[in-house]
């Protein structure tokens, strides 16, 4: 067992889901294991890269509740995504106000993430099958650029006449599994993206897309039993093993293949190590 999880043990035992300093964990790992201060601080910090603990303040934290993922890998349980602020916000209340069943997905969730925010985004909303037109009706009507199952061309047209504002693209589908309360889950957002760019259903780089995946995988207390279970219902099970495998060598996945889609991404995560 690696010392951030002897570690993790000790916190549980001592502070359970209660707050806790770094002081006081530098106190009880000195006299128990003989850590200094900066091994100390050292695990704290891999340990909440890793999503395991919460850090509330300056070297204030929390245990955060976990489960485990096939006996070795443990993930958070409450991991939340954030709206981009502005027009995403408008549609989703007029949305919701009017009882149609969607689901925000991919970059709209995901913009913390990105190296470089552009002045505009493309939103990904997926709806109910039978509900796509209504909703695009309803947002044409707020003056908010919509279209309804585009093809990348068509979103690329909407771009150049309308370079001043952001473009929702409205998908229907049978199911939205992964929708919470309208949100995707940060699982299903990472996967929608990934699928959306290397596909070339959107005009997103597969650079760039990688790029969020990496960071996002990397310090996000990620379900992965739900990641590779959303992207086997999309088709891509075997890429986004490759994809969790790279960022995360520990997690217990054998790679299969990897297809020129996900090569390409893996290439662009290949410059941040």
């Amino acid at each position: 067992m690696k010392w951030e999880e002897t570690t993790l043990e000790v916190l549980k035992s001592k502070f359970n889901n209660g707050i806790f300093r770094a002081k006081d964990v530098f106190k009880l790992l000195n006299e128990k294991k003989g850590y200094s201060r900066g091994t100390v601080y050292r695990i704290l910090h891999d340990l909440y890269k890793r999503g395991l603990i919460e850090r509330l303040g300056r070297g204030i934290y929390k245990v955060l509740k976990t489960v485990e993922l096939k006996e070795t890998v443990t993930v958070s349980t409450s991991v939340s995504v954030e709206l981009v602020p502005g027009p995403l916000t408008k549609a989703r209340d007029l949305l919701r106000n009017k009882g149609i069943e969607f689901m925000i997905t991919g970059g709209s969730l995901l913009y913390r993430f990105f190296h470089h925010l552009p002045k505009r985004l493309i939103h990904l909303i997926y709806a109910k099958k039978g509900a796509g037109e209504v909703a695009v009706t309803l947002l044409r009507e707020a003056e908010i650029r919509a279209l309804l199952n585009p093809s990348r061309s068509e979103i690329n047209v909407t771009l150049e006449n309308f370079p001043e504002r952001d473009v929702f693209v409205v998908r229907e589908f049978m199911e939205l599994p992964g929708n919470l309360d309208g949100n995707a889950s940060i699982e299903r957002a990472l996967v929608d993206l990934y699928f959306e760019s290397t596909r070339k259903r959107i005009p997103f780089p597969e650079e760039e897309a990688g790029r969020i995946l990496f960071k996002v995988l990397r310090t996000e207390p990620i379900n992965f039993s739900r990641l590779l279970m959303l992207a086997g219902r999309r088709g891509i099970r075997e890429e986004m093993e490759a994809i969790a495998k790279f960022v995360r060598p520990e997690l217990p996945i054998k790679v299969k293949s990897e297809n020129k889609h996900v090569k390409k991404v893996l290439r662009a995560m290949e410059a941040l190590r």
